[in-house]
């Protein structure tokens, strides 16, 4: 099952997120999206690039850009926006997947649940995407949504080609994984609103 494979996402501790076990789990959510079709290459491809910039700014010292919390102080201190416009937007791609799964989850809880997974995708663009998308890249995304996989389908994906594997036994997986994804999600918020770092432009 991929939730058994791909790498969680590291416990926040005094607020700071370790950076090498977030991309490492960041690169998890990648394989994710894949599972969604081809359809979100976009959306793939954008992560991917974030976690490349994100790494370049790591890799240039590896000490001082211990965490997260470190590039983004570094960067309000040298008045630069690389790292954080990365991060900001690897963030927003992490809530559109939490929000997903989440309602995935719930869902699971009905009986039968629903095979449709479009007004999840939906929910999820609308909360975490749409409000920093132009008209042109909505109307891109209007369709996107629309071509995901079935419930029956995305399913068998996320068992990756093990025998039939119980619906409850994945939930409980993913579960566990929203819990360490949301708690990330929830820190990196913190750590812009401590810099006054609001950006609500489109593109």
């Amino acid at each position: 099952m991929i939730f058994k494979e791909i790498s969680k996402f590291p416990s926040v501790e005094d607020g700071k997120i370790k950076f090498v076990p977030f991309i490492e789990a960041s690169k998890g959510i990648v394989k994710i999206i894949e599972l969604f079709g081809y359809i979100y290459t976009p959306v793939r491809q954008d992560i991917q690039g974030n976690i490349e910039k994100l790494s370049q700014i790591h890799s240039s010292d590896v000490d001082k850009f211990s965490t997260l919390n470190d590039i983004v102080e570094v960067e309000v201190k040298e008045s630069k926006q690389f790292g954080i416009d990365a991060l900001l937007w690897l963030k927003r791609a992490l809530e559109f997947v939490h929000v997903f799964l989440s309602c995935l989850v719930e869902d699971s809880k009905q009986v039968p649940g629903n095979e449709s997974l479009t007004p999840f995708f939906q929910k999820a663009y609308d909360e975490t995407l749409k409000p920093y998308h132009g008209i042109i890249v909505q109307k891109l995304f209007g369709w996107i949504v629309l071509a995901g996989p079935s419930r029956n389908s995305f399913m068998l994906k996320l068992a990756d080609g093990q025998d039939p594997i119980p619906e409850e036994e994945i939930m409980s997986e993913i579960d566990s994984f929203l819990q360490d994804l949301g708690s990330n999600i929830s820190a990196i918020n913190t750590i812009y609103e401590a810099h006054n770092l609001v950006f609500n432009q489109k593109v």
